[in-house]
């Protein structure tokens, strides 16, 4: 049986069994964000929600790609063994390829998920979610296979890019259970989840810890919005240190005032953080170190 969810662009397009008023036609899509194979959303209405998205990501259920350039239809044909009859062996593959512009950081990332089976979620130029759905209810993304190339230098006709082929497990299964979305909301607010790098500033002493937060390949952009929940002193063996939290200056340099601060203590980001615009996670504790004996 065949289930779908397909809100069409312009109100008033009624479909009939055989055809329809209007044709929906979707816009062509530039990006993509990847789920793990058990992940979906409970509804088309949650599936359409910003902040039920936002949940996802911070949960790493969601994990919201780059645009896109250069998509291309790689499919292959089906397979038939011919005699005194035409038997089919095997089952053409959808296949979409693309390329995307990153630097070497982002590649990296992207690299990592080079082989994986993961569902993906893609999103078109007319602000459309374009998923499946197993039921008439539950909305997910198809079930793919991610293959990620090297990166390829800059020329003076093109700029420095990644290659990446999508193969989708079942040709069939968008068509037989569509799911079209439009949202309110737009595919750039989904950024992902940026690493942040956490790093002395000065000498600390038993008294005072002064660090910064940093994020970019380069840890050229400084993040100053974290609040006191938001980060965490440990004492050597793990167990919350007492401090207080004192936000960032004009340079960006955080500050834990405290009393028995010492070397070997570390501070962390607690867990992922999700601010309005963005959310963030340390790439590793910082060990205090340099506190005179």
């Amino acid at each position: 049986m065949g289930y779908g969810i397909v809100e069409c662009a312009q109100d008033g397009a009624s479909q009939l069994n055989t055809g329809a008023k209007e044709q929906c036609l979707n816009g062509p899509v530039v990006r993509h964000a990847l789920s793990p194979t058990d992940q979906e959303f409970a509804t088309a209405t949650s599936a359409k929600t910003l902040a039920d998205w936002r949940t996802a990501e911070a949960a790493k259920e969601i994990i919201p790609l780059y645009e896109i350039e250069q998509l291309a239809v790689a499919d292959t044909e089906d397979t038939y063994y011919e005699a005194r009859k035409k038997y089919k062996t095997k089952n053409g593959k959808k296949i979409r390829t693309f390329e995307v512009h990153l630097g070497v950081c982002s590649h990296r990332a992207l690299a990592s998920y080079n082989g994986k089976k993961m569902r993906i979620y893609e999103f078109t130029d007319a602000q459309e979610i374009k998923a499946t759905t197993p039921d008439g209810t539950k909305v997910r993304g198809q079930l793919v296979t991610i293959e990620v190339g090297k990166m390829v230098d800059a020329t003076d006709e093109k700029p420095q890019y990644t290659p990446v082929t999508v193969t989708y497990e079942d040709y069939k299964e968008f068509e037989n259970g569509p799911v079209v979305l439009r949202p309110t909301w737009s595919h750039i607010e989904l950024q992902g989840i940026f690493d942040v790098t956490l790093a002395l500033s000065g000498t600390p002493s038993a008294t005072s810890i002064k660090f910064t937060a940093s994020a970019g390949c380069a840890g050229e952009d400084l993040v100053t919005a974290f609040e006191d929940a938001d980060v965490k002193l440990y004492n050597a063996d793990g167990t919350l240190k007492t401090h207080t939290f004192v936000a960032a200056d004009a340079n960006g340099v955080y500050e834990l005032t405290g009393t028995g601060f010492a070397n070997g203590m570390y501070i962390n980001l607690n867990g992922v953080v999700q601010q309005t615009e963005a959310t963030y996670e340390s790439d590793g504790a910082l060990t205090i170190a340099g506190i005179p004996a």
